[in-house]
């Protein structure tokens, strides 16, 4: 009877691992861990962020992102502009051949105005990306606490500052 209640309670943990694991890969392009900021309910913005690994030989391109969750959504990033950091619309993102862009706050990011629906903690949205050479993506963003970090960020940062 134990094991038959092991057998039982590994493959739960198994299936629940599987269930939370949330990583995309579309030809050359793995996406993983989809991601976004818990807001207030009244909230009409919220912004996505994630890892696009490029395993190919050449650059893709983000060219598009779009979600029932909001009236428009835009590619976006912060850049430096008279002596302060502000967001802006970009028309584009290049993902770098055999390389990793990292979108997250302060940085590259998906941003959503006019949210229909704001989404709560725990929640999944769908996101549809639309990249240059690996076409449409489908994936799911997962949304966290305000103040989460995913546990492999310093070192794709590290990573990232290293071809600098």
């Amino acid at each position: 009877m134990k094991k038959i209640i092991n057998i039982i309670m590994g493959s739960v943990l198994l299936f629940s691992g599987l269930v939370n694991a949330h990583d995309y890969k579309n030809g050359n392009l793995h996406i993983d861990h989809p991601w976004s900021k818990q807001v207030p309910p009244t909230s009409a913005v919220a912004a996505a962020f994630f890892n696009i690994m490029n395993h190919g030989d050449e650059v893709d391109t983000l060219l598009s992102a779009k979600s029932p969750i909001a009236g428009k959504t835009e590619l976006h990033a912060h850049i430096h502009e008279d002596g302060m950091m502000k967001m802006r619309e970009v028309e584009k993102i290049d993902i770098p051949a055999n390389s990793t862009r990292t979108l997250k706050p302060g940085s590259y990011h998906i941003m959503f105005f006019d949210l229909k629906q704001v989404p709560a903690l725990g929640d999944r949205f769908p996101l549809t990306l639309h990249f240059e050479k690996a076409g449409r993506v489908e994936i799911e963003v997962a949304v966290e606490k305000a103040t989460y970090k995913p546990e492999d960020q310093e070192k794709i940062e590290k990573e990232e500052h290293a071809g600098h």
